[in-house]
């Protein structure tokens, strides 16, 4: 069996290329031009250069498969985000469709229903077409996959995974465990707000079952670990690795207030922001992200506990001397 994956030199490609060839598939990679990823010669997955982008290489990385992951995302801008995660993502079916591939797996996200959530969030939940270019370009790839795997007699299954850590993660790991060391975060009204989180394995684990169960084609399924952990007890985990205090807790009215404050003068008085955007969207949230449709239709539930998780984040930050290396 051959199996394209497109965004394969991303934090979650990577991984699942690993978990292919292991599994003694034939993995064929769509390399964007000028990427340099020397890991991919020898016994290793078949390059094809391109890009998502363009529909001639994304038609020549299709040819002769037999399943296709659909990984690749990006864009900041409105315009980009549109020409990437949505025309790239038709440019993938399309092919598939051309080519006969039995299936599509694609890579959405949480963050297609938006940033106003239920306390419990299901599949149901409707799209938010009206946020940022992430969010609403990716649930427009989303709609865009499905429509057209009907029309062209494409099996597409779409995951929506929510904040993907696990070791080289660049924001949910590299990024909170450096801005904890240097003690440049705090915490949202004392870190009660909840953390979903799932550990990149996990989520490979759920492409996988995606790929494989029968009777799934145009179903979409929220990805997650169980259960939903304190943002305290996540940045907390971070802290034990730097031996650093726990981040400070400020309240959401006062974060707001620093937030607006720092980006009119904190370029001027040369001050680190303890906030970010991000943060101000995620730390308060109360939501549980369900993944009782995955339990059932898949059959996938998440195998890594968060202490398992960050046990693994943590080997790997010693490892590459992101943190000291403890003594034997």
């Amino acid at each position: 069996m051959r199996a394209l994956v497109t965004g394969g030199q991303g934090f979650l490609g990577t991984r699942l290329v690993r978990q292919l060839l292991r599994r003694g598939l034939d993995v064929r990679t769509l390399v964007r031009r000028g990427l340099e990823v020397p890991w991919l010669a020898g016994d290793g997955p078949e390059p094809v250069r391109g890009d998502v982008t363009d529909a001639a290489s994304v038609a020549r990385a299709v040819a002769g498969c037999d399943l296709v992951f659909h990984c690749a995302w990006g864009g900041d801008s409105f315009e980009d985000a549109r020409r990437i995660n949505v025309g790239g993502t038709r440019h993938v079916v399309e092919a598939a469709g051309r080519a006969g591939v039995r299936r599509v797996v694609h890579v959405s996200t949480m963050s297609v229903h938006g940033k106003r959530l239920p306390p419990v969030l299901t599949e149901e939940c409707p799209f938010d077409l009206e946020g940022d270019a992430y969010g609403v370009s990716k649930a427009e790839g989303e709609q865009a996959a499905f429509a057209l795997g009907r029309e062209l007699g494409v099996e597409v299954v779409a995951l929506r995974p929510t904040l993907v850590y696990g070791p080289k993660a660049p924001l949910w790991v590299l990024q909170y465990c450096d801005r904890v060391r240097r003690e440049q975060v705090a915490l949202i009204d004392g870190g009660a707000g909840l953390a979903n989180l799932v550990y990149v394995d996990d989520v490979v684990d759920a492409m996988w079952a995606a790929a494989e169960r029968p009777g799934v084609a145009g179903e979409a399924f929220l990805v997650n670990g169980d259960p939903p952990v304190p943002w305290r007890e996540y940045l907390g985990a971070f802290a034990r690795m730097c031996d650093k205090p726990l981040p400070p807790s400020v309240p959401l009215w006062r974060a707001k207030l620093e937030m607006q404050v720092m980006r009119i003068y904190g370029t001027l008085a040369q001050r680190p922001r303890r906030f970010t955007g991000m943060d101000l969207e995620l730390m308060p949230l109360r939501t549980t992200v369900s993944i009782a449709k995955a339990q059932r239709l898949l059959g996938w539930s998440p195998a890594h506990s968060l202490t398992a998780g960050m046990a693994e984040c943590e080997a790997w930050l010693r490892r590459e001397g992101y943190l000291p290396r403890v003594a034997a």
